[in-house]
């Protein structure tokens, strides 16, 4: 035996292995007590508690990717919605020819705007001002909450407050801004920075070419009449008139030859609902004469 192991590192590396398998069974042959029968069961406790605990982290698994493809979506229709807007406290509105609207800004103002408005508002934090950029008319109820509250309108005034009532009509194709103030106290500025303050009572107008300020004689009630639904004419000529129907009722008038609408004026207040009962109003005041085609709507010398 020694010869051979004394031959090769083999002899001796297939002699250990040898001397591990006899000295192994060995020792099951002296365990005695062991049996197969229960032991199988407990293998296979094992192997399925192993199995169970890997189903769990599966279903776990695919349970956190559904609750976070839930939250994604959650967020994307919230986002969509608006509930978690990066933009709080803006708000924008548009009415249409022939329709007037009435809305509650974030701060709590009121605001009634007149047909072809546009209202944009915002609060700035940085500067502790509510900002609001109009084109068209409104009638404000501003709410007080220690902000001032600005309006800039397309031909460059701005208006600056902090609680009161007052109607402002700056249409971007007009060439005079008209202010009246209700009640409380406002500030109009030019694009120079010169100040007008106004007080209750007041009709004040600003002419967009040479940006100079006016008071203006008049009525409130005719001024802010619109928001009851009725246009009060004060020797108003037919093309003003005309302008006042178009944004009414959403219609366009033409009028031949142009002269008609500058030497016809009106006094008195309308109230009809249509356009047809309007202009037959008109033609029974004047010398004119009316078709209508659609919206489209042709005055001529009678």
């Amino acid at each position: 035996m020694k010869s051979w192991l004394n031959e090769s590192d083999e002899n001796q590396q297939e002699y250990r292995h040898y001397q591990r398998i006899w000295e192994a069974s060995g020792k099951l042959g002296r365990a005695g007590k062991y049996q197969t029968g229960k032991a199988w069961p407990k293998v296979d406790s094992q192997i399925k508690c192993k199995q169970h605990r890997k189903a769990r982290f599966i279903r776990f698994s695919y349970a956190a990717m559904g609750a976070a493809a839930s939250l994604v979506l959650v967020l994307a229709l919230a986002f969509y919605t608006g509930q978690f807007s990066l933009q709080q406290n803006n708000m924008q509105l548009t009415t249409a020819y022939g329709s007037r609207t009435e809305v509650v800004l974030p701060d709590g103002s009121k605001v009634k705007l007149n047909s072809g408005s546009e209202l944009q508002y915002h609060f700035n934090p940085l500067t502790k001002t509510r900002e609001v950029a109009l084109k068209g008319e409104g009638f404000f109820q501003v709410a007080k909450n220690g902000h001032s509250f600005h309006i800039q309108t397309p031909q460059g005034m701005e208006l600056k407050v902090l609680g009161t009532t007052f109607n402002i009509s700056a249409y971007p194709e007009d060439k005079v801004v008209h202010t009246a103030l209700v009640e409380g106290s406002v500030e109009l500025l030019n694009a120079e920075n010169q100040k007008v303050v106004l007080t209750p009572g007041q009709i004040m107008t600003f002419n967009t070419r040479d940006q100079s300020f006016s008071k203006k004689e008049g009525k409130l009630s005719h001024i802010v009449g619109w928001t009851e639904n009725k246009i009060y004419l004060d020797r108003t000529s037919l093309e003003a008139t005309s302008v006042l129907l178009e944004r009414w009722f959403d219609v366009s008038i033409r009028i031949i030859p142009e002269e008609l609408g500058k030497d016809i004026h009106y006094t008195g207040v309308l109230e009809e609902k249509d356009i047809r009962d309007v202009l037959h109003a008109l033609s029974e005041l004047s010398e004119i004469k009316y078709s209508i085609e659609g919206n489209e709507i042709l005055v001529r010398k009678r």
